[in-house]
């Protein structure tokens, strides 16, 4: 019977989706202007998800504004095609159009149009792991939100939902908490009628709390965006198949894993037929089913799929984007599976490289791959520098995400099975009776074990 290291961490990746920052019109329809009549059509196509439909027809309003002399329509328009194209997984395009767009309201003084182009910018600048300037963007837009249109404005929760974002992804998680809770008070204070706005606070707060282990309040989140986004979006939508993969990805955790692969087979069948084969989004799904395919051992189906997720990141984002490094992560727990350890190390030596340079060396997800990365030295009994990665990956997740993150525990069962090869007994049941301590706290009944049958753990 097929069997996997137990504490392994594989690396589940979820793209910061650009959320529609976009100026409503000034007018009634039957006194807009013709360009304005598109862009009006082009965002109800973009928010059905016709999102090759919706470029088309905001390159026609452009071509309709570029015959007027307006140019703060021609910015607004440039903003409009710039999203769609962001959404689509065209970035460097919708940089151009960005940049653009900025320049006109840099000669053409717009405080709240500029705020809405510097939001959707900060968007693409933390979607392609450029996070410090992100998060640069992201303040100057709250700033001038908060100076027009005061602190309680659904702009401003806007503002917050990103920045709390980008720190979630550079791991402050208590500074992206608070962002996201103020952001949450304003959504709940003024919901808009279809509560799309509301569900995508809910949404990216539910992946915060997945990730520092509060499973019970993230799946409070997901329920509520999923209802949310079915009602105003349909089943169908790409928005509803992102929050089935979030769910789904709650469900492998508490190893629900059936439930888990249904979800997440039904994502990938829903973005592939709204976004295409090569879009972040799929790469995204397909990745966290071949983790799912891991857990339950079925290695040869799951190394095709981060295969995939690989290729379409490396096309879309480029080689050194973060999301790369997860993947390439997963490929390397195949390969030590399969005992190639030369191609392991390797795999693992680029992905901590992207992540230390794109995150930092203090991240949980460092952390993720330095236990691993000891994992494979420790079955080349090369135990004394899987230790020094033990105890950096230790103290990663201590700092990080607190004393009972269920990651701990397993890593630190695999430190203690380590110093037990190194004959340091006393130490090795110190650690040991910590990871029991983490496991307690959780509430969790887990398998001490190094190893662990997958096909069992299913029943559980």
């Amino acid at each position: 019977m097929h069997r996997v290291l137990n504490s392994f961490c594989f690396l589940m990746v979820s793209l910061g989706m650009p959320a529609v920052s976009v100026l409503a019109a000034q007018t009634s329809s039957t006194e807009q202007d013709g360009w304005e009549q598109l862009v009006a059509h082009g965002q109800s196509l973009q928010a059905e998800g016709r999102y090759g439909e919706a470029q088309a027809v905001f390159e026609a309003a452009l071509d309709e504004a570029k015959t007027t002399s307006q140019p703060l329509a021609i910015a607004r328009i440039l903003n409009a095609l710039a999203l769609v194209k962001q959404i689509r997984g065209d970035f460097a395009s919708a940089e151009a159009l960005y940049n653009r767009a900025i320049e006109i309201c840099d000669l053409h003084p717009d405080d709240r149009l500029m705020a809405v182009i510097l939001l959707n910018t900060a968007r693409l600048n933390g979607a392609v792991g450029r996070f410090e300037d992100a998060k640069a963007l992201a303040q100057r837009s709250l700033a001038l939100h908060q100076a027009l249109l005061g602190k309680n404005h659904p702009s401003v929760a806007d503002s917050l939902d990103q920045l709390a974002w980008i720190d979630l992804r550079l791991g402050n998680y208590q500074e992206s908490k608070r962002n996201y809770t103020l952001s949450l008070a304003i959504r709940e204070k003024v919901q808009t009628t279809n509560g799309l706005a509301l569900a995508g606070t809910l949404n990216d707060l539910g992946f915060l709390e997945y990730s520092t282990g509060d499973y019970v309040h993230a799946d409070e989140c997901f329920r509520r965006v999923l209802a949310l986004r079915r009602k105003a979006q349909g089943a169908s939508h790409p928005d509803v198949a992102d929050t089935m993969v979030r769910i789904a990805d709650l469900k492998r955790a508490e190893h629900q894993l059936s439930k888990a692969e249904d979800l997440l087979r039904e994502a990938i069948s829903i973005i592939e037929t709204a976004l295409g084969p090569d879009h972040p989004r799929l790469a995204n799904a397909s990745n966290n089913l071949g983790v799912l395919y891991c857990d339950e051992g079925r290695l040869d189906e799951a190394a095709p799929l981060f295969q995939r997720a690989l290729e379409i990141y490396q096309k879309t984002l480029g080689r050194d984007h973060y999301q790369v490094a997860s993947v390439l992560s997963n490929l390397a727990l195949i390969q030590t599976e399969r005992q190639r350890y030369p191609e392991a190390e390797q795999s693992y030596a680029r992905a901590l490289g992207i992540e230390e340079k794109t995150v930092g060396p203090d991240h949980p997800e460092v952390a993720a791959m330095l236990s691993n990365l000891a994992q494979v030295y420790a079955s080349e009994k090369r135990y004394a520098d899987a230790e020094k990665l033990y105890l950096r990956a230790i103290g990663i997740w201590e700092r990080t995400l607190g004393m009972t993150h269920p990651d701990l525990a397993g890593c630190l069962e695999n430190y203690a099975a380590v110093l037990r090869k190194m004959h340091r007994g006393k130490e090795a049941t110190q650690i040991q009776a910590r990871a029991k301590q983490v496991r307690d706290a959780r509430g969790r009944e887990e398998t001490a074990s190094t190893l662990v049958d997958w096909h069992e753990l299913q029943r559980h």
